[in-house]
């Protein structure tokens, strides 16, 4: 009776959410969804094939700026073309009476256009092209629309890359498009849902982030929005303090120091503005010159973070954003997010997740903004002729809504009227209330559209006390304040950070379970499961009530294979609220190994009824109902789910079990949504495997990764997969075949990125030793997972079977160089994997980087002068061999290579291209200055005053150019010019202070025109 009751209650659970998601109304649907395909002229990008390993680039210099960013198993896209072709892109449409939605799930699930067909404008900005800068974690950012800005840090790395995305409707009319995505590096599962509903001109988007693996992992998560940026545009943000990007400088909101912040045109450089303790649940931006704007509306409490961003007006900010359009205009960024700032990481135990709902919608014929807003309903006030005026435009169609305004109790007007999206309505309190007056607004039939005080009543926010804990010398910390900055490292994914700082409390207290814990989760997560086992036996000596540290080692020995164990521990992590849902699915793992089907189903019950919102445990529910021969039950609970979750490849691959028109159509599907067709079919296999049904992993594996894919285009990581598999159900045949297959594909961008991976290339390399690539794969894993000195040799063994695998040498040249800090090895290693891949520029940049390790410039620059060219050479190579040439003094051949290189698109915020320039031709001037060529100096040091539209940036709003203005001035003078040398030492003079260098020419300026007067 009791395992029917919890049955009973997992049914109910799921069919909620079926109804939540769609709910029955009578009425005609208004609300289209559709695929097709949209035509982007689109500037292109390479990626890099050499895996990018945190463990290892942390400790060298880089060329890049994303030293020790966790990229692996993403490539880095960060050599950018500027040749414009024609691309086209799938795309996915929403529209109804008000708006069009336009996504593009190749390019991250962008919302490339939301067409507001009320007024025929854009709600947001519109990029009319593809054209990446360098600003994201891989490289490439593009800009416009909406980004959905995932992490594991900004700008996420899924930007251009393809994300599950499908479109559905709902029996209500109503239509959405899911997009979703398994992050690789951290295996975190994010989804947004974007739904329009008839007659409503917002777009209502619910967010979740879930973290479905055994791991404690970081979230981060900033919904991106773009709009113009214009003299015109404000930022409306009901706040009174702002903060920074760390959080860390404080600032008044509107008015600071005399400048009113809301506005656009005030701010001269960039500037990143977060809202702290905002008590309000709206926010946006409106251009008063263009009469429009954006609304976002979120519950603060679930949803408090507001951003804005602006490049500011400065010439570099507006030349950074040519480097992102054509002919589309500069932008800010309007975004919201679950964190207060950009610096900041949230933390996701097992199966946690953090969800929430907002609505964004366009606003016109407002006049300057709004004061206050809902997701129905947006109205700005404003006092003129004695009046109180408020316009109000409504997210949807209400007739004879009522607008009450009152002061004190006394009702001061009440009016009836029509609001739609639209047109504003206008009414007035005439004589306008002194003081503050109350509005409310309401539907026919009663219901609050909108009540508010105006003027608002925004609270006043002091800044909080900051934190001085990552401040500290580390021999002044305390026992818990080492542990914090561990979790503070650990939080933006710096492991080897965290490790130290845990290591260090140990050396304190080596017993202190928190930090034990600590450790033992990054053992769990790099696959070191006996050293986890062993802290964690540690730390439940001192601590045997904490429930997480019992699941975790569960986990372990479940990972050992020791089920048994795994149980006992479950049972005992039961006991705590904490880890109740967790044990339970442990549990079921357990008895799922043990051959307990009918107790693992038991267990899978339990944990989904004690956490509705883990799709892990409802999954593996599901698969527990197949197991335990309830097919039945297992192919109709499966349907109900995939229509509450449509981006859920399991409930798919379940119902694909009943045939081979099933499987087909599972097949057609899967290639047709899913945007990381291996790896997300890998991870859908595992949830069957776990609970036993590795013949059914296999077949839903085999049949979208390899069968639907021509044999030339397969990638060996599935074969590996599916001969493992195989293993496990005593299939040596299959077993062997899968491997032969996997050995003779020799394929770049496999990056194998899973714990689990390691046990199924290991058992590849077993039974198949001489297979080379399986060694470069487990070589590149262990490197990811920070096990850096196991890495070693299995290149080492690659590179013995198979000389020509380029990314083995490289990565033995890397080692080499972090770790034995051995050069001439690396130089060895990296000239061996040149030979393999002669046109890999990144091969010569690295190598050139380690020469000049060894004091060899000449030897570097002649390396770099031989790199071949894809189209062009990368931006770093060019940039270090310009370097380069000014430390020989070859000033001649800096200035030509900068002026010859067609464009340069440099990382966010650097200026090493203009400097290097302005450096060249300062000495190049100098040097004829010298020699006595005065007219030849002075091309020189007028042209160091430039900024060439190649070299990619924009003029400083406090520009270092005291000394350019000083020696073209004494050139002025020495052609005998001295009106013109004067003019020149006066802009130097009145140049703003800056670096000593710059203070020192202004002095010189200064003297000589005391000495020329």
């Amino acid at each position: 009776m009791e395992q029917k009751d919890r049955r009973r209650n997992v049914l109910i659970v799921i069919w909620c959410a079926v109804l939540v998601l769609s709910c029955c109304a009578q009425m005609q649907a208004k609300t289209k969804a559709w695929q097709g395909a949209i035509t982007i002229p689109t500037y292109g990008w390479s990626e890099d094939v050499n895996p990018k390993f945190w463990a290892l680039e942390d400790r060298i210099r880089l060329s890049t700026t994303v030293k020790g960013a966790i990229v692996y198993p993403y490539s880095m896209q960060d050599h950018l073309y500027r040749e414009k072709e024609d691309r086209t892109y799938k795309a996915l449409f929403l529209e109804n009476e008000y708006l069009k939605v336009t996504c593009l799930p190749e390019l991250g699930g962008r919302l490339h256009s939301v067409l507001d067909k009320t007024t025929g404008e854009e709600t947001f900005h519109l990029n009319n092209v593809i054209k990446p800068g360098m600003i994201a974690m891989r490289g490439a950012f593009i800009s416009g629309g909406v980004e959905w800005n995932a992490g594991p840090q900004v700008h996420t790395v899924t930007i251009l890359s393809p994300v599950d995305a499908l479109v559905g409707t709902n029996k209500d009319g109503s239509a959405y498009l899911e997009v979703s995505n398994l992050e690789k590096t951290l295996r975190t599962r994010w989804t947004v849902r974007v739904t329009l509903h008839p007659g409503r001109a917002y777009l209502d988007e619910q967010i979740r982030i879930f973290n479905p693996v055994d791991a404690v992992n970081p979230y981060y998560f900033w919904n991106c929005t773009a709009f113009p940026a214009k003299s015109g545009t404000r930022f409306i943000y009901p706040m009174t303090l702002g903060t920074d990007h760390h959080g860390r400088e404080f600032f008044n909101w509107p008015i600071h120091e005399g400048k009113d912040l809301s506005w656009l045109k005030n701010y001269e450089t960039w500037a990143s503005i977060f809202s702290v303790d905002c008590a309000f649940d709206f926010f946006g931006a409106y251009d008063v010159d263009d009469d429009r704007g954006i609304v976002q509306v979120a519950d603060h409490y679930e949803l408090s973070g507001k951003k804005a961003w602006t490049w500011g007006t400065w010439d570099f900010g507006l030349v950074s954003q040519k480097n992102l359009t054509d002919d589309d205009g500069p932008y800010i960024e309007v975004q919201s997010g679950p964190l207060p700032t950009q610096s900041d990481y949230g933390m996701l135990l097992p199966r946690q997740e953090v969800a929430w709902r907002e609505w964004w919608y366009p606003v016109h014929g407002l006049g300057d903004g709004f004061e206050f807003a809902t997701k129905d309903i947006a109205v700005q006030t404003s006092r003129r002729d004695g009046q109180l005026e408020l316009h109000m435009l409504a997210t949807g169609r209400f007739a004879r809504a009522t607008c009450t305004v009152s002061q004190d109790g006394t009702e001061l007007l009440t009016e009836r009227l029509d609001l739609s999206p639209e047109k504003v309505r206008l009414i007035a309190v005439s004589p306008a209330p002194q003081g503050p007056a109350e509005v409310t607004v309401k539907t026919r039939q009663g219901d609050t559209l909108a009540h508010f005080t105006t003027p608002l009543p925004i609270p006043e926010v002091t800044p909080p006390p900051r934190s001085k804990v990552l401040d500290k010398p580390d021999a002044e910390l305390t026992l818990e304040e080492r542990l914090l900055r561990g979790r503070k490292y650990d939080l933006a994914t710096d492991r080897k950070k965290a490790r130290e700082y845990y290591e260090k409390a140990l050396a304190q207290d080596s017993g202190y379970a928190p930090a034990l814990v600590g450790l033992a989760v990054l053992d769990v997560e790099a696959g070191l499961y006996a050293e986890a086992v062993s802290r964690l036996e540690r730390a439940l000596e001192r601590d045997p009530d904490d429930g997480t540290a019992w699941y975790f080692l569960g986990i372990a020995h479940l990972k050992r294979h020791d089920a048994s164990a795994a149980l006992r521990c479950a049972r005992q992590a039961a006991r705590y609220a904490v880890s109740a849902s967790l044990a339970f699915d442990l549990a079921g793992r357990a008895h799922a190994a043990l051959g307990q089907k009918r107790m693992a189903l038991d267990a899978f019950e339990k944990a989904v009824s004690l956490n509705p919102n883990d799709g892990k445990a409802r999954d593996h529910w599901l698969l527990a109902l197949y197991a335990a021969g309830e097919t039945g039950a297992a192919f109709n609970e499966a349907r109900q789910v995939s229509a509450a979750f449509p981006t859920d490849l399991v409930p798919r691959a379940i119902r694909a079990l009943q045939g081979d028109k099933d499987m087909d159509r599972f097949v057609k599907e899967a290639r047709a949504f899913v945007g990381e067709h291996d790896f997300q079919m890998i991870e859908t296999s595992l949830l069957f495997a776990d609970v036993g049904l590795v013949r059914e992993a296999e077949r839903v594996l085999s049949a979208v990764c390899i069968e639907a894919v021509p044999e030339s285009q397969r990638s060996p990581l599935p074969l590996y997969y599916l001969a493992y598999y195989a293993s496990l159900a005593g299939d040596s045949a299959a077993a062997r075949e899968h491997l032969n297959q996997a050995s003779r594909i020799v394929r770049d961008y496999v990056f194998p990125s899973r714990p689990e991976a390691v046990e199924v290339l290991r058992y590849a390399i077993r039974e198949n030793p001489s297979d080379a690539c399986a060694h470069l794969h487990l070589g590149s894993l262990y490197a990811h997972l920070g096990r850096v000195e196991e890495a070693a040799p299995q290149w080492q063994r690659a590179v013995d079977l198979d000389p020509s695998l380029s990314v083995a040498h490289r990565n033995l040249g890397l080692y080499a160089r972090a770790e034995e800090d051995d050069l001439p090895k690396a130089e060895r290693a990296y000239r061996r994997a040149i030979a393999a891949r002669p046109k890999d520029q990144t091969l010569y940049r690295d190598l050139a980087e380690i020469l000049l390790e060894q004091d060899r410039r000449p030897e570097a620059i002649a390396l770099l002068e031989s790199t071949p060219a894809d189209k062009l050479r990368r931006a770093e190579i060019i940039i270090l061999l310009a370097q380069l040439y000014c430390d020989e003094r070859q000033y001649d051949e800096a200035i030509d290579l900068l002026e010859s290189t067609p464009y340069f698109v440099n990382w966010e915020g650097q200026t090493i291209t203009w400097d290097l320039f302005h450096k060249a031709h300062m000495a190049r001037g100098r040097i004829r200055f010298d020699d006595g060529d005065f007219t030849g100096a002075l091309r020189h040091f007028e042209a160091a005053l430039t900024y060439p539209d190649n070299i990619g940036v924009g003029r400083s709003n406090k520009p270092q150019e005291a000394t350019a203005q000083y020696w073209r001035g004494r050139a002025l003078q020495a052609l005998g010019r001295l009106e013109q040398a004067r003019s020149a030492w006066k802009l130097g003079a009145a140049g703003p202070a800056g670096s000593s260098e710059q203070d020192a020419s202004r002095e010189l300026c200064h003297a000589a025109l005391k000495e020329t007067e």
